[in-house]
């Protein structure tokens, strides 16, 4: 049986396609259906498709470079084309990639499927006989593996079960007996970080080296298996010898935490949990997701069980605040306290015990971040990946790393403040500036950019030191100097808006009239009586 995934952005062509045919009687199990590229791509890697029956042109990820995508991880998998007639050139480029065929849209009809379907089959035939007659030993081998790394992540995406792992024991040569098992899903943390730094080379290298420390570290006559999700996901299946989990199975997360560090240079989180034999797989794998999350607020060796006591249920989604204890915290991050910081320490442990989920977590940290940018007026660059402080925030996997990375933060404000001679008054420098630029369009954000401060900082200060706000203080002066051109009667109302920096005139003439009682013309008319 080979797994179809189709993928169309028109939800009708999608069903249409399903029930063109009856698939399961051609050989075939539709495993999943996307609406762009970019789903395609997520399933894909989850599942590994046979055969990709997609549309060209789509939103988000098209059909050539989902096309290409995949060839990279699955060079064995098959491509359908579905075409309109004047996409027709983007066809043939699809069969130049390797593509089995295409179909045209406006002009389906189940014979000219099953027709495509039927070369598919060949096509799947042909290749299987290649692999597996006449190889090498070694290449064999990697076929074997290849076939059953692909087999369990079936039977974990549900697609797949029991009967076929006991079906294909024997030819795959799986490891694990039909019994109580660990499950353990080992994921590299901060994955984005480290992708960067293999992006020159194959990712490959990276899949290799961490499944080389794991079948090195993991005892030889232990029945395991091992398989890849992906680069950053790795799933261990191991014997279960004893009513706990493995005895030794913690000691050997520090040895594997111990290597990783050592020699890659990372970490890993890891969600276990124990599956009752091979029926057991698919749960198993969601249970040591779910304690994978509970891993956020742990600060241990970065090993969770599912099935050790549950702690407080998280469901509270936000964090609130208290007014005054925000306040005091912005103060004494401007005066350097050290109280600060056992705000934040405080805060952690409020997060950690207080059944906040991770979202309210991060929610909150990205709450002082802005507090703590308001305080300050020059705030730190990007760090050398090129990420600013929020970027970081997002991809942080554990409450101590977010910790870490607002106290990182603070910190370095107030290095800079300690070794920047501050100029003159920021709210003066602003003022100057707008007097000489109110005819322009100017904002907060602009002034900020030229004063070299932060916009945040600048709109606090300048708000305590002229009791005006930067709108309003740009506003009277404009009127002012609005008032001065209007007593003088040389100009006309819209020459005089566009001198103070209103481009439309309805705009300016409103504004006026909130600001001085009267309409320009009623000014003019008022400032002129007054000369006689």
């Amino acid at each position: 049986m080979l797994n179809v995934l189709i993928v169309d952005d028109e939800l009708l062509m999608r069903i249409g396609l399903k029930s063109l045919i009856n698939w399961e009687e051609e050989g075939f199990r539709i495993m999943g259906e996307a609406a762009n590229g970019k789903e395609a791509l997520e399933l894909a890697e989850a599942a590994a498709p046979d055969l990709i029956v997609t549309d060209i042109k789509m939103p988000v990820m098209d059909g050539l470079e989902l096309i290409r995508e995949v060839q990279r991880d699955r060079p064995d998998c098959q491509y359908v084309i579905l075409s309109c007639l004047d996409e027709f050139h983007y066809a043939q480029e699809a069969i130049r990639l390797g593509a089995a065929d295409y179909l045209i849209k406006s002009d389906m009809k189940s014979s000219q499927l099953l027709r495509v379907l039927d070369v598919v089959k060949k096509r799947a035939a042909k290749t299987t006989r290649k692999e597996m007659d006449g190889m090498p030993p070694g290449s064999v081998k990697e076929s074997i593996e290849y076939l059953k790394e692909t087999l369990f992540k079936e039977v974990i995406s549900g697609y797949k079960g029991e009967r076929d792992i006991a079906a294909s024991r024997e030819s795959l040569r799986i490891r694990v007996q039909d019994g109580p098992m660990l499950l353990a899903k080992f994921r590299i943390d901060r994955f984005e970080y480290l992708r960067r730094k293999y992006v020159e080379q194959d990712e490959k290298l990276l899949r290799y080296a961490v499944l080389n420390i794991l079948e090195e570290i993991i005892p030889r006559q232990r029945q395991k298996e091992i398989i890849v999700m992906n680069s950053a996901e790795y799933v261990l299946l191991m014997e279960w010898l004893d009513d706990g989990p493995p005895r030794e199975f913690e000691k050997l997360v520090d040895k594997i935490q111990e290597a990783m560090n050592d020699f890659l240079n990372l970490t890993m989180s890891i969600g276990a949990s124990k599956a009752d034999g091979y029926k057991g797989i698919r749960k198993a794998f969601q249970e040591a997701d779910e304690a994978l999350d509970d891993l956020f607020f742990s600060s241990g060796n970065g090993l969770v069980y599912y099935d050790r006591p549950r702690k407080k249920e998280r469901c509270i989604q936000r964090f609130v605040w208290k007014g005054a204890a925000l306040r005091s915290f912005r103060q004494d991050a401007e005066l350097g306290s050290e109280t600060a910081l056992a705000f934040l320490e405080e805060l952690k442990e409020q997060l950690r015990e207080g059944g906040y989920t991770k979202q309210a977590a991060r929610s909150a940290y990205i709450r002082v971040l802005g507090l703590i940018s308001s305080c300050f007026p020059v705030l730190p660059d990007s760090d050398e990946d090129g990420l600013n402080v929020y970027e970081k925030l997002l991809r942080e996997e554990r409450l101590e790393g977010l910790h870490r990375t607002v106290v990182d933060y603070l910190n370095s404000c107030r290095s800079l403040l300690t070794d920047k001679e501050l100029p003159r008054s920021y709210a003066e420098q602003a003022c100057e500036m707008m007097r000489q630029l109110y005819t322009e369009d100017i904002s907060l954000q602009f002034v900020a950019e030229k004063i070299n401060v932060n916009a945040s900082y600048l709109s606090r200060i300048f708000k305590r030191e002229t009791g005006v706000n930067f709108v309003g203080y740009l506003t009277r002066l404009r009127m002012e100097k609005a008032k001065a051109m209007l007593r003088e009667n040389r100009l006309k109302v819209y020459e005089v808006a566009e001198r103070v920096g209103y481009p439309n005139t309805a705009y300016f003439s409103k504004l006026f009239k909130k600001h001085c009682g009267m309409t320009p013309e009623e000014f003019r008319g008022s400032a002129g009586e007054s000369k006689k």
